[in-house]
């Protein structure tokens, strides 16, 4: 018998309408597009965090889940340039 272990992430429906929106998933199931997105950010090679979100990229442009780090809830799916990028990590760390 195997044993397929993935982490778990919670949706806001907030975050599944901006996934539906920004990512062009609004044809596929809850389902489906839930397995999409674990996907995107298993396989994610870029990420950076503050002190109480996670931001992994979604590598589809500059657009980025951010994840609540508390309760691993997905709050929303948004772009974020790099000027912000730095903007966030470097407001955290004050």
């Amino acid at each position: 018998m195997s044993y397929y272990y993935r982490h778990e992430f919670q949706f806001s429906d907030h975050a599944i309408k901006r996934i539906k929106q920004r990512l062009n998933l609004s044809g596929k199931d809850i389902w489906e597009l839930k397995e999409q997105v674990l996907d995107l950010i298993e396989n994610s090679t870029r990420c950076f965090e503050t002190s109480k979100t996670i931001y992994i990229h979604t590598g589809k442009g500059n657009i980025f889940f951010v994840i609540n780090k508390i309760n691993k809830l997905i709050i929303t799916t948004t772009p974020i340039s790099a000027q912000k990028e730095l903007e966030l990590v470097s407001y955290d760390s004050w």
